[in-house]
C-alpha cells in the first residue's frame, strides 16, 4: 500500500455527506450526548454529530485533519491529536470510526477495541468498519490490522451486534483508484 496523502484525502471528502450508518446509528441511539469521532478526517462526520446536538470529540493521528475542522465553532467541539493507541478515551454514547480502526497497529488493535468497548456508556452505540483478509491494503510488510470474519466477532464479544455486513468486492478509493474491499460494517449497542 502506498503512503496516503491525507491532506489530499481530506479535501476530497470533507464536503461529503455524512457516511449512511452514521445516520442510522443516530437515529437508533434515539438522543444525543457524548460522541466520539475516530479518524475523524476532512470532518464529514464531525460537522453531521455537531449539527445533530452532539458534543463531540474528534480525534486523528494527522494535524492535517484538525486543520480542516479549524472552521467549525468549539463550544460543543474538542479537537484531539492522537493515535488510537496513545488515546485516553472517556465515556461517549456514541463511537463513530467509520474506515478508520484498521490503521491500527495489528499488535495493539485487540487492546484500543477493548478500550473503545468499555468507553461506550450502557446503551451507547459504535458504528464503523474492521478490514478483511481480502482487502488489496493486506500485505505482508502492512502495520493494518485485518481480520477474518471470525475474528471480527471475536472482537465485538460483550456487544449486541445491530448490522454486521461484509463487502467482498472491487471497488474504487476517495481519490478513484481502483481497490479491492474486503470491510465488515458494523453497528453495535453495549448492553444496558
Amino acid at each position: 500500500m502506498h503512503q496516503p496523502n491525507w491532506e489530499e484525502f481530506y479535501h476530497i471528502t470533507k464536503n461529503n455527506p455524512p457516511w449512511p450508518r452514521l445516520i442510522r446509528a443516530v437515529s437508533l441511539l434515539g438522543h444525543t450526548g457524548e460522541a466520539l469521532d475516530m479518524g475523524c478526517g476532512g470532518g464529514r462526520d464531525t460537522r453531521y454529530l455537531l449539527a445533530q446536538g452532539f458534543t463531540v470529540t474528534a480525534v486523528d493521528n494527522e494535524a492535517a485533519s484538525l486543520t480542516a475542522l479549524a472552521d467549525l465553532p468549539r463550544e460543543h467541539l474538542h479537537l484531539m491529536q492522537s493515535t488510537f493507541e496513545d488515546f485516553s478515551f472517556k465515556s461517549y454514547d456514541l463511537i463513530n470510526a467509520h474506515f478508520a480502526l484498521p490503521f491500527t497497529q495489528k499488535e495493539q488493535f485487540s487492546t484500543v477495541f477493548a478500550r473503545l468497548k468499555a468507553a461506550l456508556k450502557p446503551g451507547g452505540i459504535f458504528v464503523g468498519q474492521f478490514f478483511g483478509a481480502n482487502d488489496t491494503w493486506n500485505t505482508p510488510e502492512t502495520t493494518m490490522t485485518f481480520l477474518t470474519h471470525e475474528q471480527a466477532h471475536i472482537q465485538l464479544t460483550g456487544l449486541e451486534i445491530v448490522e454486521f455486513e461484509e463487502e467482498d468486492q472491487d471497488g474504487t478509493t476517495a481519490r478513484g483508484d481502483a481497490k479491492h474491499w474486503h470491510v465488515y460494517h458494523i453497528i453495535a449497542r453495549r448492553p444496558e
